[in-house]
């Protein structure tokens, strides 16, 4: 933050280095944690030690050949969790680049959050996402084929990746008054689904993930995932990224002559609302996980918010207050109600 605060006064290069530096702490703390310092990374080391041959069609591709190869090779958990560091983290860092005005700005932002919730958590979805902010660079630039080829190398990560497909049907072209209308009555109607309790994917057929839709369902029938049902209301990260939307919508002309992506930006984390509220019916870890993947665009939406204020510093003290809650929000909702379930 205390860079982002000169980063207009700072010459394009040594943006880059202030942000390769950052990055490669980052990398170090993702890589070097112990299996109990944040969730899911137990799981991880389970998970690890158990595959056994290539042969594993159940997991994604990218975790089972590296399971096995480091393991032949005599490495601990540690050179898995640096292995996916080393991916997701440069890949990141490049997209952030690619996609903000102000890089450092909107590195301070991934960190608050998503950093902690992918790269020291969900390491697969972080590489995913990762390759997700490029597909959609190229297709903000009418580039379909390689934004589809790098969907497609993140199903090799995790496979709900392949859900990032809907942005081929996107498009970064200014929005009308009309499709502001219809993208802020979005949230209203997915609410009523929500409340509702209205499940659409009996009406999937089987061939387009009808039958994986079958599972999660199955999943929450038999109770496995009731800690995982989603109240937003009580979803800190999630109610302050519906202000920014609606912010955005509010101030769009604004914000769209500053940033040029912010169309395509809207329409994701629209989507991810969807996701969010209307898949919890069938699965509050399916729900969460669309969420994430899609969200990550609240890093860039945030940034853009500071060109509402005139001097921009007003606007990155603003952000500043958007970090510390979701910071906050993460340790102490999050991570630490984990480890206390844990440690029972």
């Amino acid at each position: 933050m205390a860079f982002s605060l000169i980063e207009e006064d700072i010459r394009r290069s040594d943006v880059f280095i202030v942000v390769s530096l950052i990055g490669m702490v980052m990398i170090i703390v993702a890589g070097s944690r112990g299996v109990y310092d944040t969730p899911d990374s137990d799981n991880y080391e389970i998970l690890y030690y158990s595959v056994n041959s290539l042969d594993d069609d159940i997991r994604e591709p990218s975790m089972v050949y590296l399971s096995y190869y480091l393991n032949s090779l005599g490495f601990g958990i540690n050179a898995f969790f640096f292995a996916y560091a080393a991916m997701s983290i440069p890949l990141r860092l490049t997209a952030i680049l690619k996609l903000s005005p102000l890089p450092i700005l909107t590195l301070a932002i991934y960190i608050s959050y998503f950093y902690q919730l992918h790269d020291l958590m969900q390491i697969r979805c972080a590489v995913a996402s990762a390759l997700f902010l490029f597909a959609l660079y190229f297709r903000a630039q009418k580039k379909w084929w390689k934004a589809l080829f790098f969907i497609l190398i993140g199903m090799l990560f995790h496979y709900s990746a392949f859900a990032g497909i809907v942005i081929l049907f996107f498009s970064n072209k200014e929005l009308n008054a009309w499709q502001r209308i219809v993208l802020a009555s979005l949230v209203p109607l997915c609410l009523m689904f929500y409340f509702f309790g209205f499940d659409y994917s009996y009406f999937i057929p089987d061939e387009l993930g009808g039958d994986r839709l079958a599972a999660y369902r199955e999943m929450k029938d038999k109770g496995k995932e009731d800690d995982m049902t989603f109240v937003f209301y009580k979803h800190p990260v999630f109610l302050l990224n519906v202000v920014l939307y609606y912010g955005c919508l509010i101030y769009y002309n604004t914000l769209a002559r500053n940033y040029k992506y912010m169309p395509i930006m809207l329409k994701t984390l629209a989507f991810a609302f969807f996701c969010m509220l209307t898949l919890n019916t069938l699965s509050g870890v399916l729900a969460s996980r669309l969420y994430e993947y899609f969200a990550i665009v609240s890093i860039f939406l945030w940034t853009a918010t500071i060109y509402i204020f005139r001097p921009l510093n007003y606007g990155k003290i603003l952000i500043s207050v958007v970090i510390f809650i979701q910071c906050m929000a993460n340790i102490f909702i999050y991570t630490l109600g984990w480890y206390t379930n844990h440690m029972k």
